[in-house]
């Protein structure tokens, strides 16, 4: 018995390994503890707060969410840096998986900032409902209802954690030059999140959470179509005034996108 047990987990190991780096990265590199998103969940932007934003200009309120977005993508860059296997893969392809999946990332770690009881995200160090983001002239109504949709899965930290990083390398992404290595570290990636999935009973939730991907794609396909159709309209903030590293991810290729200039 002794010995079937040591050599089972001797298997395990790797994975376990795996699995405590990738918590670890997911931990330093979270801008706030759940405990102190918790703390401040009830701390609401008054009636004015909200006027103020809502009489921001088109181009200042989306060069206010650019900043904003920016930050939270650095903590993805430097997430992604410690996923064991990631900065073996080519500059080339480190890249291309941020330039996809980071806005991805940014995504379902929102799913921590979010108040399902009324509704509400954290921004700009309170809880923000969506006429907050009124002067954008979009309805963010389907950004909010994906992260409603996580907050239901009831997801723990380490399952947030190895989710994060299988939306992140991803070998069908485009523009990979070397796709079966990226392939070979999503895989070890996966075998992680099944191994905590497993640990916690919650295989069921699998199926779940790759439906969420697809949600993903479709939500950040609809954030480069809004990002072509700004930088057409205000191409002085687009070019000018975007931090560079939200430039770098997505502005150079939202305006690669097929579409008229007018």
């Amino acid at each position: 018995m002794a010995t079937a047990g040591t050599a089972d987990m001797g298997s395990a190991a790797p994975t376990d390994e795996l699995c405590a780096s990738i918590v670890r990265s997911h931990r330093e590199t979270s801008q706030y503890r759940v405990e102190e998103l918790q703390a401040l969940r009830w701390k609401l932007f008054s009636r004015e707060e909200i006027q103020a934003y809502q009489s921001k200009s088109v181009d200042e309120m989306w060069q206010h969410c650019a900043i904003r977005l920016t930050d939270a993508v650095q903590f993805v860059v430097e997430f992604a840096k410690h996923i064991p296997g990631f900065r073996m893969l080519s500059q080339n392809d480190q890249i291309a998986l941020l330039k996809t999946g980071s806005m991805e990332v940014v995504l379902v770690r929102m799913s921590r900032f979010f108040n399902t009881e009324n509704n509400t995200v954290f921004f700009d160090g309170k809880f923000a409902g969506t006429e907050v983001f009124k002067s954008l002239g979009e309805d963010l109504s389907e950004v909010f209802d994906f992260a409603h949709g996580m907050c239901a899965l009831k997801l723990t930290e380490q399952q947030i954690a190895l989710f994060s990083a299988l939306v992140l390398i991803n070998a069908d992404r485009p523009c990979l030059e070397d796709r079966s290595k990226v392939q070979r570290v999503q895989r070890s990636v996966e075998s992680g999140l099944t191994h905590i999935l497993h640990r916690d009973n919650q295989e069921s939730l699998i199926h779940k959470l790759y439906q969420k991907m697809g949600v993903l794609r479709s939500l950040c396909s609809l954030h480069m179509e809004k990002l072509h159709w700004f930088s057409q309209r205000y191409p002085l903030t687009a070019h000018s005034l975007f931090p560079p590293l939200y430039k770098e991810l997505f502005a150079s290729e939202a305006e690669l996108l097929p579409g008229t200039t007018h």
